[in-house]
């Protein structure tokens, strides 16, 4: 029996945020030991101790945490990357992982009934940064939670407390959701050369990939009565809809987002909506390959077997993307490269 694990990021919905520079002074921050001791002592806050003086509270008796039992184990490791993953113990305890090979840092918090689960994303960009101990600061740009608002709060309570940085939500911007879609779409049409496949190679591979497409669309122009529309696209329309547009660009008739403007353009003959109108917004878009909510959400599929090389680079830029965001830059496009 296969007893694979799927990495962290897969399979589960996080929420997005932005985190500022970690202020460390001139300690390592991913060094083993460094992590144990902020283990240790985020621990020590959830079983009731103080953060600077200030006792922590966890929210009240209705609180999901009152529901999951003793709290038994909290780690603070680094993440590997996705091909060095360790399969059978916790995030590679066996394995030796330098930040320079790592994806950033994980956080596990163990419950009896229940884990909950933290990540903090890094960037290439600006590796030499990370590793210059002298600058004092530590980038993690962008953050990813998996917890109820009580922990959530106090996890970035003691980010802020400890590092001085700064966590808020990222909400997603229409532009960039559209772009990220694209870019994704793109991904998957690029053989291993990156030379862009042949229509019948780039369809298959967009059916068993993105397959069926969802975009919900949201409304600040009418009253209660309508909050948002579905519109739903099969796997077999997918590469339609995108040879279309491709199409149209090749007679340079659009810009170049051959999905979203064949689709604008159906949705604009046939339920007569702009979806250029400022006032109307795009607050999800999600695939067999990843979800994104504008309310600053995403779930991220494991790749298909058979898919992984090509869903692996496409999944990737994404995050590489959303890091962009959070760092403040490329807020209208989708792509980022984490290298």
């Amino acid at each position: 029996m296969d007893a694979r694990r799927p990495y962290p990021l897969y399979n589960t919905t996080f929420a997005l945020h932005r985190l500022s520079p970690l202020y460390t002074s001139s300690e390592n921050l991913s060094s083993t030991v460094s992590l144990q001791h902020y283990a240790k002592s985020f621990r020590d806050i959830l079983v009731g101790e103080v953060l600077r003086g200030v006792r922590v509270g966890l929210g009240s008796d209705q609180d999901a945490l009152a529901r999951v039992g003793a709290l038994q184990d909290v780690t603070w490791k680094l993440l590997p990357a996705e091909a060095i993953w360790d399969t059978e113990d916790d995030a590679g305890d066996e394995l030796s992982v330098t930040i320079g090979a790592s994806r950033g840092i994980i956080v596990n918090i163990v419950y009896e009934k229940a884990s909950y689960t933290a990540i903090l994303l890094r960037d290439r960009q600006t590796e030499s940064a990370i590793l210059d101990g002298a600058t004092g600061f530590e980038h993690f740009p962008l953050l990813l939670t998996r917890m109820p608002g009580s922990l959530r709060e106090s996890f970035t309570g003691y980010l802020a407390s400890m590092f001085d940085t700064r966590a808020s939500i990222l909400h997603l911007e229409k532009d960039y959701m559209v772009s990220a879609l694209e870019y994704y779409i793109s991904d998957c049409s690029m053989g291993e050369d990156g030379e862009i496949m042949d229509a019948a190679s780039s369809a298959r591979l967009l059916r068993t990939t993105v397959k069926d497409v969802q975009v919900v669309l949201g409304f600040d122009l009418v009253g209660p009565s309508l909050k948002s529309i579905d519109v739903y696209f099969s796997k077999e329309d997918v590469p339609r809809l995108v040879q279309a547009g491709m199409k149209h660009i090749e007679a340079g008739n659009t810009p170049e987002r051959p999905f979203m403007n064949t689709m604008s353009n159906y949705i604009r003959a046939n339920m007569a909506l702009d979806l250029s109108h400022e006032m109307i917004k795009i607050t999800k878009i999600a695939c067999d390959a990843f979800v994104l909510s504008g309310q600053g959400k995403i779930k991220l599929i494991e790749p298909t077997p058979g898919n992984e090389s090509v869903q692996n680079r496409a999944t990737w830029n994404l995050v590489g993307g959303l890091i962009d965001v959070a760092k403040g830059s490329a807020l209208g496009t989708g792509k980022g490269n984490l290298g």
